[in-house]
C-alpha cells in the first residue's frame, strides 16, 4: 500500500485489472507484478501478466496474502509495483498558453482524484500539488481519478510560492487565479490564458500566501439555495470555462 516507506522509495502500488492496464497503456513500466493464485486461472489476468516486459519480476501469492496487500474489499488478483510518476523537479518551463490546476492543501482523496480527472478531461497541461495536499497515489485518489494520474503531469511543489515561481518561468508568465466565492463572476469577462487555477483546502480555503500571489479571484454564480460547492465540483466548472476560453483563443471566430 501507499506507506511512507513506498513514498520515500518512489514506488506506487496499483491493484485491479483496469488501473493496472491503464498504467501500462500510459507507458508506466512496473518493477514487480503480483498475481493471486486464484487469478492465474482468469484469462484477463493471464493476458495482462503475459504482456509485461521480461524485465518485470512476476510474483505469485496465496490469495490471503495478496488480499492483505489490497485496500479494496474484493481484489481482482493482480497488482503492480511501479515507479511513481510524481515529479518533484519539473522538467522544462510552463506551456505558453498552458492551463494548470493547483491544489493547495486539498485533503479529501475523492476531491483530489476528481480534480485530476477533470484536468485530464479538459486537456490541462499539469496538476501542481503543494505540501499539505493528499498524496496523489493514495488508493482513494487513484480510484477517483480513474487512471488520469497517469495521463497528465503531476508536479509536487514545496509550497505555493515555489509553484508560482515555476509558473513564472515560461515564455508567458502564468497568472494564478483564486477560486473564491467573493471573486468576480467567471462569466463577467473571458478568463486569462495561460492560467493556473488555485483550489484551496476544503475547510480553510486558500492560504494568505496564496491570496497574495493570485492576480485575481473568480467565482461561480449560484442562484439556487446551496451555500457552496465542494472543491471537486467548483474546479470542474472553472476548469471547463478555462478550457473554453483557450479554445476560443486558439480558434477565434469558431
Amino acid at each position: 500500500r501507499q506507506t511512507r516507506v513506498s513514498r520515500s522509495a518512489g514506488l506506487v502500488f496499483l491493484e485491479g485489472l483496469r488501473l493496472c492496464a491503464d498504467a501500462l497503456r500510459s507507458g508506466i513500466t512496473p518493477v514487480q507484478a503480483l498475481i493471486a493464485d486464484s487469478a492465474a486461472a482468469v484469462p484477463a489476468c493471464r493476458k495482462l501478466m503475459a504482456g509485461l516486459p521480461q524485465t518485470v519480476e512476476q510474483i505469485s501469492l496465496p490469495d490471503p496474502l495478496f488480499n492483505r496487500l489490497c485496500a479494496t474489499e474484493n481484489p481482482q488478483g493482480v497488482a503492480l509495483v511501479c515507479r511513481s510518476p510524481l515529479l518533484s523537479d519539473p522538467a522544462g518551463t510552463p506551456v505558453a498558453d498552458g492551463l494548470y490546476l493547483l491544489a493547495e492543501g486539498v485533503q479529501d482523496p475523492g476531491n483530489l482524484g476528481t480534480m485530476i480527472r477533470t484536468a485530464d478531461a479538459f486537456a490541462f497541461d499539469g496538476v501542481l500539488l503543494t505540501s499539505g495536499t493528499v498524496y496523489p497515489f493514495n488508493d482513494k485518489v487513484l480510484r477517483a481519478a480513474m487512471g488520469s494520474c497517469f495521463h497528465i503531469p503531476l508536479l509536487q511543489m514545496p509550497d505555493i510560492a515555489a509553484a508560482a515561481g515555476w509558473l513564472a518561468t515560461g515564455p508567458r508568465p502564468v497568472p494564478l487565479l483564486a477560486a473564491d466565492m467573493a471573486g468576480r463572476d467567471m462569466l463577467a469577462a473571458p478568463l486569462p490564458v495561460p492560467a493556473a487555477l488555485v483550489i484551496g483546502n476544503e475547510a480553510r480555503g486558500l492560504s494568505a500566501a496564496a491570496r497574495q500571489l493570485c492576480s485575481q479571484s473568480i467565482s461561480i454564480a449560484m442562484p439556487g439555495q446551496a451555500e457552496s460547492l465542494n472543491a471537486a465540483a467548483a474546479s470542474a466548472i472553472l476548469c471547463h470555462e478555462l478550457m473554453r476560453c483557450r479554445l476560443q483563443m486558439r480558434h477565434p471566430g469558431q
